[in-house]
């Protein structure tokens, strides 16, 4: 019983032992990570009675990229649809088959057509035939005008005035024959991809049919995406996205190889939104993108002598964004120009002084403009 008892005691307390080592490393994490997190700041002396938490400024070159969310829409799409009414004769092309510009895709039954050409021509011939005889017959009562009456002569001129009208009516149904024989064949508009052909021979067709099926350019390929009303006049000033590079990120997390091109912004704000669409196109090697996806759009810019601040450390009011600063021994304010928004800090530009430090500290208002003789500025 006793050696039980002894085994009991030994085994409880070398579970209190793993359990106050792992509390001892969890809680060694945890600070080590938190120090990892924050950002060290020097105390500085504002004054005799007055050490503040601040932080040095230094003005940089940096890179920011923006990100919208984005669709994939093609620059051409033609949906092919018949002009006539007929029967499907010959499918020239199968679901998927790239296609040029020109490429037959589709023969109706021309039969019909065909014969409908050549009545109009053969209505031609006769018109023709007709209009020389009125032709001939006019010139002679105009030659012998004493030897018939006015009533002939008047005659014979409707006569060739009809018959010239005639041959014109004529060659108007060839024209508009050869036009409809022409629709039987169905060519492609654009170079693309065709889309799904569900269509057999023998099908029957007409303009009230819709679409048949689709070719879509898949490169050169677009980009639709959209901005603020707010940030769509800021871009204007800097000529749109003319000098960014636009990129794209993919439903798997791939970065698209190829850059964008910007082309246009749209003529119209969004009501409901108040934005803007903004259109770029891009190369689309390999047929990667396909119209209607869902792509990130990554539009990396790049600021010249500016500064990034966390948001933490800037304030607000009627006047705008702005931060405190130890500058010449005083407390002052400083307005910001802020460029850029991330996710938890802003992006401004510099209007700093060398010597300035960034209070990162909550301050009492009374102390702005407080004296002091700063004796270090050393940051840790």
């Amino acid at each position: 019983m006793e050696n039980q008892y002894s085994k009991k005691v030994y085994s409880g307390l070398m579970l209190l032992l793993i359990i106050g080592a792992f509390l001892l490393g969890y809680f060694t994490f945890y600070f080590h990570q938190k120090s990892l997190i924050e950002k060290p700041t020097s105390t500085v002396p504002v004054t005799n009675s007055l050490v503040l938490n601040a932080m040095p400024l230094k003005a940089q070159d940096i890179e920011f990229i923006n990100e919208y969310i984005g669709h994939i829409t093609p620059i051409h799409e033609a949906f092919i649809q018949p002009y006539i009414n007929g029967y499907i004769d010959k499918i020239m092309v199968n679901g998927g088959q790239y296609v040029n510009k020109g490429d037959i895709l589709l023969v109706l039954e021309q039969s019909e057509y065909k014969a409908a050409l050549d009545a109009a021509y053969a209505d031609i011939l006769k018109a023709t035939a007709n209009l020389n005889n009125a032709q001939t017959y006019f010139e002679r009562t105009q030659k012998a005008k004493s030897a018939v009456s006015q009533t002939e002569v008047d005659k014979a001129k409707a006569d060739f005035l009809s018959a010239k009208a005639s041959l014109e009516q004529a060659k108007a149904n060839f024209e508009t024959a050869k036009v409809n024989y022409g629709y039987t064949i169905l060519s492609s508009p654009i170079n693309g991809i065709v889309g799904d052909v569900s269509l057999t021979k023998g099908n029957y067709v007409s303009p009230s049919s819709g679409a048949l099926f689709s070719v879509v350019q898949l490169s050169p390929i677009r980009v639709v995406f959209s901005v603020t009303d707010k940030e769509y006049l800021q871009k204007s000033k800097k000529n749109m996205f003319t000098n960014q590079e636009i990129l794209l990120k993919l439903s798997d997390g791939q970065i698209f190889p190829n850059s964008g091109t910007f082309k246009y912004s749209d003529n119209t704000v969004e009501k409901t939104s108040n934005s803007i669409n903004i259109y770029a196109d891009f190369e689309n090697i390999g047929k990667t993108l396909m119209p209607n996806a869902y792509v990130t759009v990554l539009v990396k810019e790049i600021f010249n002598n500016a500064l990034k601040i966390s948001k933490e450390f800037i304030m607000l009011d009627e006047e705008g964004s702005f931060v405190y600063l130890i500058r010449d021994g005083k407390i002052a304010r400083e307005n910001l120009k802020i460029l850029a928004d991330g996710n938890n800090f802003f992006i401004v530009q510099n209007t700093f002084e060398p010597t300035d430090f960034l209070i990162t500290q909550t301050i009492n208002p009374k102390d702005i403009g407080a004296l002091a003789n700063l004796k270090d500025k050393e940051t840790k």
